[in-house]
């Protein structure tokens, strides 16, 4: 074994590399392997790197490094382990900012949550992968216990018990932390589902059910899970519900945990059409609580009005820049509604329902004639087929049907296809603050972070690895959510780091970095120990490999300490 010099001529340069090689036979031919790429000399050698590199080796000598040449021949090193250290870093810095780390501890329970965390951010998988996975690829912060595989599963228990205790510690840590807007939450819902084969919950899982999947999954049970958020992106709550849940059923719960939990202010609670019902609006103005909440477009008789007046010629529209479109504001029976139109999407729509509408017409015509023939006489089969066309076309109500024994004829419903091309490109706001309190854009404004929490379910699901859920038990799936929620925060505020520090995407240089494209970057950092025997004595170094600019701006970016990651230590 020895240290190998390799040299390579850029431009007018020549720079030399370090490697540390031993001699092998392959196919009995002697060959070279490379056991470690110290780096580039002069580099090593500045850092100054190299001499600690030699100080460490030296103390196997009789004499001090440079006193006499050890036999080389006699010193065996070899390469340890690698794991990564540069992501892991990153989570735990942002964990203790949020004085989590003293939350939870540092004992058992606190160290598996904090392996899980950083799991569903770094490398997302099954519960019983984690101990692993952190004994074997990456290095934990100094003081992690490498708890076994059961702490992990009774972890999850003790987060899913405090929840509220977590969230109420997050909240106020994060008023101190970071000017928070709280003049707006965003509440939304997703739904998550079970990979089983199973049916409902029964007694041990009450919340597991059959509803309407966002995962297009029907065919699986699943639970429906609430997120509140801040106006600037951050998840402040959760909550999770049973599968068959209704969207408009659960705000007004919300919206009291809300008051009672962490004491909030007026506010303004921006929600999307699901959610908008007479009790909930009450919900609101009872709790002191104005509201933005987008309505039902083909279900509520006031929207239709809000519409019309719209369009009447004294009607002032204004431009809403933050959704490309223009707004205008009118009054219906007293309340205030933000009609929002915008150029691109009637385009769209217009061409978007006309295709539907041809389809549909296309399928119920050859009903007509199957009709027509006496292939289907009976008015029951005749009426299940006629709704099966009309339920999955999107444009039901454009058609009207007559149906009898041996008869069936369609229609075009002149008022509703005339409502159909007034809602192109459009949708319709309620709200309660006041033309001074909010003028029509600053509303659309608002309304438009509803697009931040689509993006923090995105996250959920994708990034972190939310779904499908394998747990079969009430509290370890609320405990596995309350997880991967947390992790959603950690990320935001690394995203919101990024951010600050104008780190932009290396290949798409007009976005900032995502946390996911600079976990990766980061993970590519190692950790390596070296072992060295001579002469019966043994001594072990660890190195971290050499940073790259964008690796090194990330890191300080997101508070991480590196002053001590270039000093070889002995454990």
């Amino acid at each position: 074994m020895y240290v190998k010099t390799t040299r390579v001529r850029r431009g007018n340069r020549t720079y030399e590399y370090l490697s540390l090689v031993e001699a092998v036979r392959e196919d009995g031919k002697p060959r070279h392997r490379t056991l470690l790429r110290l780096g580039e000399a002069t580099a090593l050698r500045n850092s100054g790197e190299l001499d600690r590199i030699v100080t460490a080796l030296g103390r196997f000598l009789d004499e001090p490094a440079g006193g006499r040449t050890a036999d080389v021949g006699e010193l065996e090193m070899a390469a340890d382990a690698a794991p990564a250290m540069g992501a892991v870093a990153v989570v735990w810095a942002l964990w203790c900012r949020l004085g989590l780390d003293e939350f939870f501890g540092m004992d058992a329970s606190g160290d598996a949550v904090f392996a899980m965390v950083a799991n569903r951010l770094i490398a997302p998988g099954a519960k019983r992968r984690i101990p692993e996975w952190a004994r074997a690829d990456v290095a934990m912060p100094d003081g992690f216990g490498h708890p076994p595989l059961h702490r992990y599963y009774l972890a999850l228990d003790d987060v899913a018990d405090g929840k509220d205790l977590l969230e109420r510690h997050l909240y106020a840590r994060l008023t101190n932390l970071l000017n928070l807007d709280l003049r707006l939450v965003c509440y939304d819902l997703t739904s998550t589902y079970f990979e089983s084969d199973k049916g409902a919950g029964g007694d041990r899982f009450v919340s597991r059910a059959f509803g309407y999947s966002r995962d297009r999954r029907p065919d699986r049970p699943q639970v429906m899970i609430g997120l509140l958020m801040t106006g600037d992106g951050f998840p402040i709550a959760h909550h999770v519900f049973a599968g068959n849940t209704s969207d408009v059923s659960t705000l007004v719960g919300v919206l009291g945990d809300l008051q009672d939990r962490f004491g909030v202010g007026r506010i303004c609670v921006v929600a999307d059409r699901g959610l908008i019902s007479a009790d909930n609006v009450d919900a609101c103005e009872k709790a002191g609580y104005d509201h933005i909440l987008a309505t039902r477009l083909h279900r509520d008789a006031r929207c239709a009005t809000a519409l019309e007046a719209s369009r009447r010629p004294d009607a002032h529209w204004v431009p809403a820049p933050q959704a490309r479109a223009a707004c205008c504001d009118v009054e219906v029976d007293g309340d205030r509604y933000i009609v929002v139109c915008s150029p691109e999407r009637v385009t769209r729509d217009q061409t978007r329902t006309r295709e539907l509408i041809a389809r549909t017409e296309t399928r119920l015509l050859r009903l007509e004639n199957r009709v027509r023939r006496g292939e289907l006489t009976d008015a029951g089969e005749i009426g299940r087929a006629a709704q099966r066309i009309l339920n999955n076309s999107g444009v039901a109500r454009v058609f009207s049907v007559e149906i009898g024994p041996g008869y069936f004829l369609y229609d075009y419903d002149d008022d509703a296809y005339e409502y159909e091309h007034q809602l192109a490109g459009c949708y319709v706001l309620a709200t309660s603050p006041t033309p001074t309190q909010a003028s029509a854009p600053d509303v659309v404004g608002s309304y438009r972070q509803l697009t931040r929490i689509e993006h923090r379910f995105r996250v959920l699901k994708d990034l972190l690895g939310l779904r499908p859920v394998y747990h079969w038990t009430e509290r370890r799936v609320r405990g596995h959510i309350a997880v991967c929620v947390l992790a959603n925060l950690i990320e935001a505020l690394i995203e919101a780091d990024l951010r600050s520090a104008d780190i932009r995407d290396p290949d798409l240089g007009d976005q900032h970095l995502s946390t996911a494209r600079a976990l990766r970057d980061l993970d590519r950092i190692r950790q390596i120990t070296i072992t060295a025997a001579l002469n019966n004595k043994t001594q072990t170094t660890t190195l971290v490999t050499r940073r790259t600019p964008d690796q090194q701006a990330i890191l300080a970016a997101c508070g991480v300490d590196t002053t001590t990651w270039t000093h070889p230590k002995t454990p």
